[in-house]
């Protein structure tokens, strides 16, 4: 009888895998902090007022509500009747400020929905998001 001079080898090689998948996930945990998911919003512009260059994600509860009147906070779609749970718990978490920004075709009574939700929420004060017309040119 002639026996063959290789055998199978019929496992697979784990090691391989599982350095890919861990250079895999160093690779989306990196860019996962620089993918930030935003509304499409384009606030009214003014040369007047207080503009803010950044908020603080830790402080700051930013609601932000596109021309379709769709209300998201953090990327994320919030309804209207959800809002002043998230701003109460938001506002148990630390967020001690409150910024809206909206864009400049939303209709009045969805700003003013959301601005009642913040405040029954427990935010007495809400600022509101503007851009600057030396931002604009």
């Amino acid at each position: 009888m002639i026996r063959p001079r290789y055998r199978q080898f019929s496992s697979i090689n784990v090691t391989n895998l599982v350095d890919v998948t861990f250079v895999l996930l160093v690779i989306f945990m990196l860019s996962a902090p620089v993918i930030h998911r935003s509304a499409d919003v384009r606030p009214p512009s003014t040369d007047q007022g207080r503009i803010l260059n950044r908020l603080d994600p830790g402080t700051s509860l930013l609601v932000e509500i596109d021309a379709l009147g769709n209300i998201t906070v953090a990327g994320e779609p919030v309804a209207p009747a959800d809002l002043s749970g998230l701003a109460a718990a938001a506002l148990a978490g630390g967020r001690t400020e409150a910024f809206v920004r909206a864009d400049g075709e939303a209709r009045y009574t969805i700003l003013a929905l959301a601005l009642t939700e913040l405040r029954r929420g427990g935010y007495a004060n809400v600022g509101l998001v503007q851009e600057s017309v030396s931002e604009q040119r």
